[in-house]
């Protein structure tokens, strides 16, 4: 959903003064696609909540009540069909920030997030920690060869562009939403035979300042190697494929495209439960298995803080504290 469009939900009236269609496209492309879709589903489910209220406006108190209904009992689609599922404290967390974006967008001075919507939110973090789908499971290097061996012995161009994704995502950690909008321009070669990565934009860099990352040279042989039984240099560099094991000219691979493939190539590798997330995930550890530190794992993965590398991967960080090294002879 456009930008715009989110102040005409729940909390909105029309701005105090009209944009103009170059402000408005510029505020369309400040936070990313998903984000937005985000913050409307979240806000299109609080309007519905507050019209079945006998006063429908839009409350420190009303937001905290609809925030403790959610924690209980989730939402009254999944009440009805009796398989409640309260939700996790991130997608509480979550209505909120979209209630702030939209006041932001009003230019309100004030917001209804208040001292009893905090302490709801503090309660269901503190009673709702282990709730959410868990950690993700990790694609380590390991588990890339195995899947990088499986599509290449397809023999096919849908083997030899997966092959090369795979890669890609796990040299580079990159999130799908990154590894969709990698053009073929974004690839260059150094004299090792290494290659770099240029990340225009990413989740975290929303300025656009933009990464090079360092691609293995066996990554960018697969690249190479999949441009020329493809028959472009140029242009998205994941595409769509065809019927015929043919490649489409002109659509990128979409993120929803790219998820299903690495869940069944992961899935056919006896790997449960992986996400497009899997190969961040699974390269953090494998760096972290070689000794790399928190600093060198969120600059790898270009994290805005040390929290969710230490987080992926604490299992290595215990192998080599401090009890693990004097147990390890005792």
């Amino acid at each position: 959903m456009p930008t715009q469009e989110l102040v005409t939900t729940a909390l909105a009236g029309p701005l105090a003064k009209p944009l103009s269609e170059d402000a408005h496209r510029l505020m369309e492309v400040s936070i990313s696609q998903n984000t937005r879709r985000a913050y409307a589903a979240a806000l299109d489910r609080l309007d519905t909540y507050l019209q079945s209220q006998p006063d429908a406006t839009l409350t420190d108190e009303t937001l905290a009540n609809y925030l403790a209904l959610l924690h209980e009992y989730g939402h009254p689609s999944q009440r009805a069909s009796h398989q409640p599922r309260p939700l996790s404290p991130p997608s509480l967390a979550l209505i909120c920030q979209a209630v702030r974006f939209v006041e932001r967008l009003q230019q309100r001075t004030t917001s209804v997030v208040g001292p009893m919507t905090e302490r709801v939110l503090a309660g269901a973090r503190r009673e709702g920690k282990q709730r959410g789908r868990g950690q993700v499971t990790a694609i380590t290097r390991e588990h890339l060869a195995v899947m990088v061996r499986d599509a290449e012995r397809k023999d096919t161009l849908a083997g030899a562009r997966d092959a090369a994704l795979f890669r890609v995502m796990s040299d580079a950690l990159l999130r799908i939403s990154e590894a969709v909008h990698i053009d073929c321009e974004h690839i260059t070669e150094e004299a090792d035979g290494s290659g770099r990565l240029l990340l225009p934009t990413s989740k975290t860099d929303q300025e656009g300042r933009g990464a090079v990352l360092y691609l293995k040279p066996g990554t960018l042989h697969a690249i190479r190697d999949y441009q020329r039984r493809a028959g472009f240099m140029d242009g998205p560099l994941f595409r769509r494929m065809q019927k015929g094991d043919k490649i489409d000219p002109q659509r990128r691979l979409t993120a929803d495209g790219a998820r299903l493939v690495i869940k069944a190539a992961a899935q056919a590798a006896h790997i449960i439960g992986a996400s497009g997330h899997s190969f961040r995930i699974g390269t953090a550890q494998s760096l972290a298995e070689k000794g790399a530190g928190l600093v060198d794992l969120q600059n790898a993965g270009r994290w805005k803080s040390a929290d969710m590398p230490a987080h992926y991967t604490r299992g290595q960080a215990a192998g080599k504290g401090a009890v693990a090294r004097l147990l390890k002879d005792v």
